[in-house]
């Protein structure tokens, strides 16, 4: 007997109903996939990709900034050690003014019929044998601003910083003067119209020490160390993430020159070799970046710079003695090393640690400067530069404003 196969039947309404049905699944399926939210993938860490760019971008800001506090101290002691290169020895007294009339006993008594004569004012000259206890009392501030203009990722930045120190230092003998400084510095980055902002506020503590081995060449250096509170707030626009974090920090500085002061004529050059070195410690905190909430490690960032310079001075003739003007304009040009070490972030969620950030590059340095230094009765001085730095980010431009007083 012959079995036949028996085969359904494709006509009927029930089977095409059921037909259409799983001919429908895979569309129905990939309807529901797009409907669910997109996830990013994140890591073990609990930081996805968005969250990761957000705090290597915040850590790299607050260790630019830390960095160029320091600096800014750093400079300021530079500043006042370039005075301390033209005069092998200071006044010890202070110079007196008085009138022609009226003279009392005791300004005759001042007076030595030999050498002198009466006039408007007694000055004490300057002298180059050893003067130990000889002092200075002496101020310096400037202010620094930045800005750059929208790059592709329409991210632009203004950055304005301020610092000011204020020293006192002994001259121990015509070869050797040493001296300590306070210092405060206060610095602002500015990004994206406002919404991304990084500030700090520095105070240090420097030892300095200028030597003249001869009476051609010098040698000069300053060390410090400063504590600083550094905060980084983002507010996103749109989607973007929102964050903010808050920490105190430690820095250190040290600035090293050696060089020769050479006259030709009235015009004096010193050209000189200077290394520069500044570094940042930031205490580890926790940051929040959109919802989410991360413990932050220690952060790490140091500069180190090597330059060659030179300074040219030339005193205005024809002026009054008791008054000195000195117009000055120096050019420095090197290259610096940057190291920002890698910051360990954990999610608070989450016992694993994740490092990220880090780098090392280098860049070429090119300072210009224009001045003028005035001094009164050979005692008080006043200085005021004008700095640039064309080929840095933002090409920075600094007035710098110092004084000092011999006494």
């Amino acid at each position: 007997m012959q079995m036949e196969q028996i085969r359904p039947s494709c006509g009927g309404p029930a089977w095409h109903r059921v037909a259409g049905a799983v001919r429908s699944l895979p569309a129905a399926a990939l309807l529901v996939v797009a409907a669910l939210p997109v996830a990013r993938p994140a890591d073990a860490d609990g930081l996805d990709d968005d969250g990761r760019a957000f705090a290597v971008a915040s850590i790299a800001r607050q260790g630019a900034l830390a960095l160029r506090l320091a600096a800014g101290q750093t400079d300021n002691l530079k500043s006042h050690l370039e005075g301390l290169r033209n005069d092998a020895c200071g006044p010890v007294a202070v110079a007196v003014s008085l009138g022609e009339t009226d003279a009392t006993a005791a300004w005759e008594s001042l007076l030595d019929a030999d050498d002198a004569t009466r006039s408007k004012t007694l000055a004490t000259p300057a002298s180059t044998k050893r003067c130990a206890n000889a002092a200075r009392a002496w101020t310096g501030g400037s202010l620094t601003l930045a800005n750059g203009a929208p790059d592709t990722s329409g991210r632009d930045f203004q950055r304005l910083e301020s610092n000011l120190s204020a020293g006192l230092d002994a001259r121990l003998g015509a070869d050797l003067a040493v001296g300590l400084a306070l210092g405060g510095s206060n610095g602002d980055t500015i990004e994206s119209d406002g919404r991304t902002r990084g500030s700090a506020g520095l105070g240090a503590m420097a030892a300095y020490a200028s030597y003249h081995p001869t009476a051609s060449t010098f040698a000069e250096g300053a060390v410090g160390a400063a504590r600083l509170e550094m905060s980084d707030r983002v507010v996103g626009a749109g989607d973007a993430l929102s964050g903010h974090v808050e920490h105190p920090g430690l820095a250190g500085f040290l600035t090293a020159s050696i060089g020769r002061l050479d006259r030709w004529g009235d015009l004096k050059l010193s050209p000189y070799l200077k290394a520069t070195g500044q570094i940042a410690r930031l205490g580890e905190t926790s940051q929040t970046i959109g919802t989410a909430s991360y413990r932050e490690g220690p952060q790490y960032a140091a500069r180190l710079s090597g330059t060659v310079g030179l300074d040219a001075a030339m005193p205005v003739r024809r002026l009054p003695d008791w008054i000195a003007v000195e117009p000055t304009a120096g050019v420095e040009i090197g290259y610096a090393l940057d190291d920002l070490a890698p910051t360990a972030i954990t999610a608070s969620q989450d016992a694993g640690a994740e490092e990220i950030g880090g780098s090392l590059s280098t860049s070429r340095m090119l300072r210009l400067d224009v001045g003028t230094n005035v001094t009164l009765f050979q005692e008080l001085s006043l200085s005021l530069d004008l700095e640039t730095q064309p080929i840095a980010e933002g090409r920075p431009k600094t007035l710098r404003i110092s004084s000092s007083w011999d006494f």
